[in-house]
C-alpha cells in the first residue's frame, strides 16, 4: 500500500474533524432517523483532492470518532460503510465526470454518492437496525437527503474549486 505524506495526512485529519463537526454538532434532527446534516461535504473534498483511499479513510475516521464519542445514539459498525463510500465513489467518479470543472458535473457527483450513500444504503440499514420498513423509511428521509444534496453541491463546486488552487 502507498505511504500517505505528511501533508496528506494532515488533511485527511483536518477533514474528518470539520466531518466530526458539522455531522455531530451542527445538525437539525428531525426524527431519529432523519436528519439535516452537512458532514459529508469535507468527506466528498477529501476524495476529490486526495483520492478514494485517503476520502474512504476520512469518511471511516469522521464516523467511527463522531459516533463513538459525539453521538446521542450508540455506534452501528455497518452505518460506517456509507462515509467510507461517500469517501471513495467522488474519485471515482471524478475521472469520468469532472473533466471540466462545473457546477453540473459537480452536482452529478454529489447526486449519485448520495443516492448511494444517504438515500440507499443508510435508508436500508437504519430500516434494519430500527425494524422499520424502508420503503417507509425512504420516503421520509429521500427527500430531506434531496435537499441537503442541493446544497452540498453548491458548497463542494465553490470549495474544491478554491481549495485546488490553494493546495497546488
Amino acid at each position: 500500500m502507498k505511504k500517505f505524506s505528511t501533508k496528506t495526512l494532515i488533511l485527511m485529519a483536518l477533514f474528518a474533524a470539520i466531518s466530526i463537526i458539522l455531522a455531530r454538532f451542527m445538525v437539525i434532527w428531525i426524527t431519529q432517523s432523519v436528519r439535516i446534516s452537512f458532514g459529508n461535504i469535507p468527506i466528498i473534498l477529501a476524495s476529490l483532492l486526495l483520492g478514494p483511499v485517503a476520502g474512504g479513510f476520512t469518511g471511516a475516521v469522521a464516523d467511527i470518532v463522531g459516533a463513538s464519542f459525539f453521538s446521542p445514539f450508540p455506534w452501528y459498525p455497518p452505518l460506517t460503510i456509507s462515509p467510507i463510500l461517500a469517501g471513495v465513489l467522488p474519485a471515482l467518479l471524478k475521472p469520468l465526470l469532472l473533466k471540466r470543472i462545473s457546477l453540473l458535473r459537480v452536482y452529478a457527483i454529489i447526486l449519485i454518492t448520495n443516492l448511494a450513500t444517504s438515500i440507499g444504503l443508510t435508508t436500508l440499514l437504519l430500516s434494519q437496525l430500527y425494524g422499520t420498513g424502508y420503503w417507509e423509511l425512504l420516503a421520509a428521509r429521500a427527500p430531506v437527503a434531496l435537499i441537503v444534496t442541493v446544497v452540498e453541491g453548491l458548497l463542494v463546486y465553490l470549495l474544491y474549486r478554491r481549495l485546488i488552487r490553494e493546495l497546488q
